[in-house]
């Protein structure tokens, strides 16, 4: 990876082989759009980065939109990430957003949660999107990439492939600093995972596939030459 500048930081992401690949990690005051079809593992990677920046004494805050922090740190909990030891100190906030408030919730506690320095991500866009005034998912895609811009951190927005029409998808990648693109195909031998950095501002990626394999620890990359 080349950097734009001296002056772009990178920030680490505690995923095995993935800092490796990205040279250090992603820059700093980043709204990151993580996208995929259900079961590509776009949004367990996304948990991942989470749990490990908050693992690693950081700050975290989880806007869900349609799932109860119960159900989510169960699902968590599948790969061995105990969540509750972090909310009790301090490290992680759940944040459960009503259909009827979720714009207001978010527009609100954003600002305030990225002024403690915390990492924020949004479970899912798609949901606003799908429930939301588009004007107003857009102006708080715009709030949130301001509170980046102002506090830093990465901040990571869940969008679920094909659920929407080509001109969404196309405005919210447009909207976004980086787009990750997560692909899962069936082969002979079972599923082939691949990520894809299709865009990522203030940073130049080689143009590659990452291989990986969601496993009982989460996200595992692959650092076999077979990355193309």
């Amino acid at each position: 990876m080349q950097e734009r500048g001296s002056s772009v930081k990178l920030l680490r992401l505690w995923i095995e082989g993935l800092d490796e690949m990205l040279g250090g990690g992603l820059p700093d005051k980043s709204v990151v759009l993580m996208t995929g079809e259900p079961g590509s593992g776009y949004d367990v990677l996304a948990q991942q980065i989470m749990y490990q920046h908050a693992l690693h004494g950081e700050k975290v805050a989880y806007f869900s939109t349609s799932r109860s922090s119960d159900t989510l740190e169960d699902d968590m909990a599948t790969f061995g990430w105990n969540i509750a030891s972090l909310e009790e100190q301090g490290n992680w906030i759940f944040y459960n957003m009503s259909i009827a408030d979720a714009v207001e919730v978010l527009a609100e506690k954003s600002q305030i949660v990225a002024s403690e320095g915390r990492w924020c991500l949004l479970d899912s866009l798609s949901y606003l999107i799908l429930t939301q005034k588009y004007y107003s998912v857009v102006k708080t895609i715009e709030l949130l990439l301001d509170c980046a811009r102002r506090h830093g951190g990465l901040h990571f927005l869940l969008l679920t492939k094909k659920m929407h029409d080509d001109e969404t998808e196309t405005t919210m990648q447009h909207l976004a600093d980086g787009v990750i693109e997560f692909t899962a195909q069936e082969t002979v031998g079972g599923i082939d995972r691949r990520i894809r950095i299709k865009k990522m501002q203030r940073a130049v990626y080689e143009p590659r596939l990452i291989p990986f394999n969601i496993t009982e620890r989460g996200i595992v990359i692959e650092t076999a030459v077979r990355i193309v």
